[in-house]
């Protein structure tokens, strides 16, 4: 096992704790969002990206299901990438920076942050429009909403998978050199 420097291993645990309680953050917001919406949390107010805040505390049970499950996918697909990130670190801690199996993590990690980021701004436009149809409301048909932040989360993940598949290369490049030496 090489050996690694104490900051890279607190990095890794700063990271995936972190990482953890990001999650966990964002599980707690959408059901505290699904299944109290009318309750306030002085002093904070919590809301799903694109509804107004009273949205929800409008909606009966059924509907509220209705709309929480257009998040499950975006969801499920977060919390699998940062499984995903966590299994990484453990690599990194081992250091096992150019292992296959690592380099396998940061390329699921950063592919399913992507697919993530997409399916919530799916999420999100769908939630809108759904409400819309449920509350019957007649001004908004429809919208897009992308931020220079959305974007950037996007290009970021790419260049991730990117970074991920070129260290794959290269490690496939040297295994088939060491069978010319």
């Amino acid at each position: 096992m090489p050996d690694i420097s104490p900051q890279i291993r607190r990095l890794c645990q700063v990271i995936r704790v972190g990482g953890g309680l990001f999650v966990a953050g964002v599980l707690a917001i959408y059901l505290y969002s699904w299944l109290l919406p009318s309750q306030p949390f002085p002093p904070l107010r919590f809301h799903l990206a694109g509804l107004p805040t009273n949205a929800l505390a409008s909606l009966g049970v059924g509907e509220r299901l209705l709309v929480a499950l257009l998040s499950v996918p975006y969801l499920a697909a977060l919390v699998w990438a940062f499984y995903r990130m966590h299994r990484m670190l453990q690599g990194f801690e081992r250091g096992e920076f150019f292992d296959a199996a690592t380099v396998g993590h940061l390329r699921a990690f950063s592919g399913f942050l992507l697919l993530a980021k997409l399916l919530a701004l799916l999420a999100m436009h769908a939630r809108v429009h759904v409400v819309n149809y449920l509350l019957e409301s007649s001004g908004v048909r429809g919208f897009i909403n992308l931020s220079l932040d959305d974007l950037s989360v996007l290009l970021m993940c790419a260049l991730f998978f990117l970074i991920a598949r070129t260290l794959e290369e290269a490690r496939r490049l040297s295994e088939e050199n060491k069978g010319f030496i």
